[in-house]
């Protein structure tokens, strides 16, 4: 059958320029709107219209692609950061995080939480009445040197709070001077039953920390000796208080006999391990904690995300 081209572009132009619908085009070339559809179809056969969707999302969904095949993750999630500050990328990965939650968290579930700017966005962005019947778990202690909204006793009351359950506190410092007052801390009955949940969560939500520019080490969370002994140890990062090279090796300091959290072991276990971290200073610190493979469910934004793939590489 032969084809009028000129009439296929008219026809063409008509449609998808002026955006006629195809009984308008029928009737103002008085021929069948059977002749449009197929003068539309042929056109685009034959290339004489050619289709092209714009993703806006195209370079955030390739980044979640080599992510997830990278690492074998169960979800990345990349927010896109076109030059936002600390706090706006904070903001963006919380809102993100919050509605992934809000998507697998169901009944029955046992949720740790920890600490941080980040898990505190996390919160703030949850709707206040979730409901879900879950237990919360504080998985990581105290801190008084952190401020009382990124502190793991507060966040965790707070996120309890949404799916109206009191949480399950570790009354505990994070970090204490040895192990054997670590391990007295271990006998205590309340923080014991704390411990005993660890083996029993089903997901985990937790920031990333860096050494490069860790708001703990600036609030003395850490001793300065802890400080240069993680250095030594060419630490790269930590995850809910242990901490890891650049390859996920724990690091070899007396700080993991003397944190009060879950450990990494017991992190590896749980079906569900969420991180949300951004910016390209914690590039190393995520990619230590992707290596180790204590995350399977990424939430960070495009310039980290392009950082850990181009440092994978080397």
């Amino acid at each position: 059958m032969a084809y009028n081209i000129k009439l296929m572009v008219k026809v063409a132009k008509l449609y998808f320029n002026n955006k006629l619908p195809q009984l308008e085009i029928a009737r103002k070339l008085k021929i069948s709107k059977y002749q449009v559809t197929r003068l539309l179809k042929m056109a685009e056969k034959m290339r004489i219209v050619k289709i092209i969707i714009s993703d806006p999302t195209l370079n955030v969904t390739s980044l979640e692609e080599r992510l997830e095949e990278g690492f074998n993750l169960k979800r990345a999630i990349v927010v896109e950061n076109k030059g936002l500050s600390v706090d706006e990328i904070r903001s963006k990965i919380g809102v993100e995080a919050a509605r992934y939650l809000l998507e697998i968290i169901k009944d029955d579930d046992i949720i740790g939480i920890s600490w941080g700017g980040t898990v505190n966005e996390v919160v703030n962005n949850l709707p206040s009445e979730i409901n879900r019947k879950v237990k919360i778990i504080q998985i990581i202690g105290a801190s008084h040197q952190l401020s009382i909204k990124l502190s793991a006793h507060d966040l965790a009351k707070r996120f309890g709070a949404k799916f109206n359950v009191e949480p399950l506190l570790l009354f505990a410092p994070a970090v204490v001077i040895n192990k054997k007052t670590r391990d007295l801390f271990l006998e205590d009955v309340s923080i014991k039953k704390v411990f005993d949940y660890f083996n029993k969560i089903n997901l985990a939500i937790f920031g990333v920390g860096t050494l490069r520019s860790e708001p703990f080490l600036e609030s003395e969370y850490l001793s300065k000796d802890d400080i240069e002994s993680l250095k030594e140890s060419k630490t790269v990062g930590d995850v809910i208080g242990n901490h890891y090279d650049i390859d996920g090796n724990p690091s070899d300091t007396t700080l993991k006999s003397r944190t009060i959290a879950i450990s990494l072991e017991q992190l590896k276990e749980i079906p569900y391990t969420i991180a949300v971290a951004g910016g390209e200073e914690k590039a190393e610190a995520i990619l230590g904690a992707l290596r180790g493979k204590y995350i399977n469910i990424l939430v960070t934004d495009s310039k980290a995300a392009e950082k850990i793939l181009q440092i994978d590489k080397k």
